[in-house]
């Protein structure tokens, strides 16, 4: 199937869907994750502190990763190779984006907007697959280590920004 059909079946416009994915290779893959994810309400759900708000998004992602290691290496793999051909892809994690951004809902009237986002988009960083690649091949440590550096870097990000 051609992106320009999964946007015309989508309803959607073709400048979408190419913004987003350069190749169907790329989009199919990041479905079939996609719909494994636990929804953020779900996951939040009875969580009012928003530290442990933020953990537990962080976490579930870099667990998420690691439960998904070979899907997510083929579909970084794939990315690369789209890449390299000089389609570029557009955007990667957009769904860590959107959870921290539910995580730290709670605080958004206190924060500037500039705060909000940056806090935002530097906590999208410490999870995911990059991040458990990171941990496994850069730094070969163990996953209880591993998940503790990563709780050290969301708590020295919230420390910062946290009204």
């Amino acid at each position: 199937m051609t992106l320009a059909r999964v946007a015309d079946r989508a309803k959607i416009s073709r400048a979408t869907v190419y913004r987003y994915f350069s190749d169907p290779g790329v989009l199919a893959a990041e479905a079939t994750l996609d719909i494994a994810t636990t929804p953020m309400k779900d996951l939040l759900s009875g969580v009012t502190d928003v530290r442990a708000r933020v953990h537990k998004v962080a976490r579930y992602y870099l667990d998420f990763s690691r439960e998904n290691e070979t899907q997510f290496r083929q579909f970084i793999a794939r990315s690369m190779s789209v890449w390299t051909e000089g389609d570029g892809v557009k955007m990667r994690g957009a769904r860590r984006i959107i959870s921290f951004e539910k995580a730290l809902e709670p605080v958004r009237e206190r924060m500037s907007a500039a705060d909000f986002e940056d806090l935002t988009l530097r906590l999208t960083m410490t999870t995911g697959m990059e991040t458990h690649i990171v941990i496994e091949d850069v730094l070969k440590v163990d996953v209880e280590t591993g998940d503790r550096l990563q709780e050290g870097l969301v708590d020295a990000l919230l420390d910062r920004y946290l009204p």
